[in-house]
């Protein structure tokens, strides 16, 4: 295989865009149990290898966070990644605060806090800002715990980091948390730099065995919607990190019984059957998924309302549709409780640098509810049942993601999920102590696999998705460039150099491509393009019918839903 894992096309859902809402959540499913099962001959999460892993870096975590004096555990990633390393951090943090110990955790995002509620792409291809950022937060430190996350083995702000740990490990363990095979992490040259990212792995390869240097990389096959590493790869992120820390935490106190890697693992797999087999679940989700889709196709907004962790679950999820399906910041938007004092972010209160940064309740009843459409979409998120009720008085469609049963809710709502933990398999599994202090992650990671399923089938619904590709996304970092060319190739049986070339075209908006722009920087095209909208769906029309840059934009002016204009020209095309 010389296509990544991670960008491979899932033939689960090679249809899901002419699926029913229900069957969108049945075939998300489906791709979600390949993260427990495994996928083809690769090593899966339960993979001795894996396990093994996991273990050693478990008893490193622990051993900092007996002296976290001169320790420090760092997590570091960019888009999805950093959110989930954001969370983590956070979470073990508050943890280790409960049990009267000193935090020791902390994380690294491209694009700082910024990057936490809106895509800041262009940062997570310099390595150079990576090692500066890891130097700085670590300053002081004698023992570092490094984890890079980055799902493809791709982003260079990662790589870099990764690199500079191995070249100080008198002071750093470096991790590297993915989810392709050592061979198909990425071997394209990184501007600023003189590695690629299979270079910077290669050198892993050489070092783990006489050193403390560990790759995480388990296969948990492709992506529902192809690339988008938010669903399947963050999920599988969660789950790692968790198991990690956790054990980490755990072994380092008495409990009921010993630490077991593979049986926390497989609690998240229960969950995750309990989730979607649960009476009635399915299809709930389902009928969210028809109200968030309708909506977006009239043009309104999704509001997720949410408290805690369970509502910074919603902000992550709000804040990966712009780049990953062309969306705009409106279309989806997460509100916590108590705005930055329940986030805790590093960079603290964000709200001043614009609308897309007021993130309280106290934001959204000022700014929202005043204004909101029949056709948008409130969904309350909580854990107790509980539910503001300033939040409910808006005249639109209300839904209800709850883990209390359905006879504690006392608010009007159009649709709810009602779920419930399946306790007793859990304590069989990890013990009554670590349910009672962990059981919280058992939300989180439901919640998520919720939400994915709710915007990504109100996206599919709305026509961002070709089959199982998303063809709007936003060509903003150096991944998605190349991403871009991909699609064009694929669906258009050119060459990649004349995919390029279609791809160029689209974003200057030239039929006639010189020389001159042909040889400038990926950087200067990926700066073009990023305010840009259809650029791929624009450069994928001109690719298969001949035709001009302009002649595209007219065809998708006319039929706005991108897999409807691309339906109907492949239809022509091959008539």
């Amino acid at each position: 295989m010389s296509v990544p894992v991670t960008e491979a096309v899932n033939p689960i859902t090679k249809n899901v865009d002419v699926a029913s809402p229900l069957e969108i959540v049945s075939l998300l499913h489906k791709c979600d149990k390949e993260i427990f099962e495994g996928w083809n001959e690769y090593k899966s999460l339960y993979d001795e290898e894996v396990l093994a892993t996991l273990d050693k870096i478990i008893t490193v975590a622990a051993s900092i966070i007996e002296n976290p004096a001169s320790g420090l555990i760092v997590l570091s990633g960019c888009g999805t990644s950093g959110r989930i390393a954001f969370l983590t951090a956070r979470t073990f943090n508050a943890k280790l605060s409960e049990l009267s110990r000193t935090p020791c955790f902390k994380y690294l995002i491209a694009g700082r806090d910024k990057a936490l509620f809106t895509s800041q792409e262009a940062p997570e291809d310099d390595p150079v800002c990576g090692v500066e950022m890891l130097k700085e937060i670590t300053d002081g430190k004698t023992k570092v715990l490094f984890i890079g996350i980055t799902c493809g083995l791709s982003a260079p702000y990662v790589g870099g980091q990764l690199h500079y740990c191995m070249e100080n490990l008198g002071v750093f363990t470096p991790v590297v948390l993915g989810f392709n095979p050592t061979h198909l992490a990425r071997n394209n040259p990184i501007e600023k730099w003189e590695s690629t990212f299979l270079q910077v792995i290669n050198k892993m390869e050489e070092m783990k065995s006489s050193s403390n240097v560990f790759i995480l990389n388990p296969v948990v096959g492709p992506e529902p919607i192809t690339g988008s590493s938010r669903m399947k790869s963050g999920s599988a992120t969660k789950v790692l990190l968790e198991t990690i820390f956790t054990g980490a935490i755990l072994s380092a106190k008495s409990g009921d019984r010993p630490w077991q890697t593979k049986s926390f693992i497989q609690s998240y797999q229960v969950v995750c059957n309990n989730l979607y087999n649960a009476k009635g679940s399915m299809e709930a989700v389902a009928q969210i998924v028809e109200l968030a889709g309708n909506s977006l196709k009239s043009n309104g907004s999704i509001y997720y309302v949410g408290e805690g962790t369970l509502g910074i679950m919603g902000m992550i999820d709000a804040s990966e549709c712009p780049p990953t399906y062309g969306a705009s910041l409106s279309d989806v938007r997460g509100f916590l409780d108590r705005g930055y004092k329940s986030f805790r972010n590093n960079d603290g209160d964000l709200s001043s640098l614009g609308l897309h940064f007021q993130i309280s309740f106290n934001d959204m009843i000022k700014d929202i509810l005043p204004h909101v459409k029949p056709f948008d979409v409130v969904i309350y998120i909580t854990s107790d049942g509980n539910v503001d009720q300033r939040m409910t008085k808006c005249l639109c469609k209300k839904a209800l993601i709850s883990f209390a049963p359905k006879s504690s809710t006392v608010i009007s709502t159009d649709v709810e999920v009602n779920m419930s933990l399946p306790r007793e398999a859990l304590i069989s599994l990890i013990g009554e102590a670590a349910f009672q202090q962990f059981s919280m992650l058992f939300e989180e990671i439901s919640t998520k696999w919720i939400l994915n399923a709710i915007t990504t089938g109100a996206h599919v619904m709305k026509g961002k998705v070709f089959q199982n590709i998303m063809v709007d996304l936003k060509v903003s970092n150096n991944k998605l460039f190349h991403r871009a060319i991909g699609i064009i190739q694929r669906f258009s049986e050119l060459s990649l150099e004349d995919s390029k070339d279609c791809l160029l075209r689209s974003i200057y908006n030239t039929d006639n491509l010189s020389e001159e722009i042909r040889e400038r920087p990926i950087s200067c095209h990926i700066e073009t393009a990023t305010p840009l909208s259809q650029v791929v769906p624009r450069a994928l029309l001109s690719a298969i019918l001949s035709c001009s840059v302009s002649e595209s934009q007219r065809l998708l002016d006319k039929e706005p839903v991108i897999q409807k204009v691309i339906s109907q020209t492949l239809s022509g095309v091959n008539q």
